[in-house]
């Protein structure tokens, strides 16, 4: 069973850290990656909100009994074969996720380009993601 107040929860978590990251104004890749206060901000925030999303994956998993994924990458795959999001924004949120172990692993060191990209060109990912499970509910 789908607690929607959890989903909701999390969702509005996501909306938070969207918001503070837009207090930030960083103009260009130089400033962003001379900052890093800022970009350890930007980093976290980031990194947090894809958390969310993962913890929602996991509850309509769990809540609607699919197939139990081995990785958080494929319960993006499982989501998309169930309809619950779109099967072209799969590979999008997989992306997240595996950005997301990259900032909490720090594998070979943080790519700032990366980073910066993901600030200043994908924000409106996680709006989708939003909005699409709001729209299932």
């Amino acid at each position: 069973m789908i607690d929607k107040h959890l989903i909701e929860r999390k969702l509005r978590k996501i909306e938070d850290l969207l918001r503070e990251l837009r207090v930030i104004k960083i103009e260009s890749f130089d400033e962003f990656k001379e900052n890093i206060v800022v970009k350890r901000f930007v980093e976290r925030n980031i990194e947090l909100a894809i958390e969310q999303m993962v913890d929602i994956c996991k509850h309509f998993i769990s809540g609607l009994d699919l197939k139990e994924p081995e990785t958080y990458s494929e319960c993006f795959d499982i989501l998309g074969k169930g309809k619950i999001i779109p099967e072209e924004m799969v590979n999008t949120f997989k992306s997240m996720v595996r950005f997301r172990n990259i900032l909490i692993h720090a594998y070979d060191g943080i790519d700032d380009s990366i980073t910066y990209g993901v600030y200043s060109k994908h924000l409106q990912d996680f709006r989708t993601f939003i909005n699409t499970i709001r729209e299932y509910l």
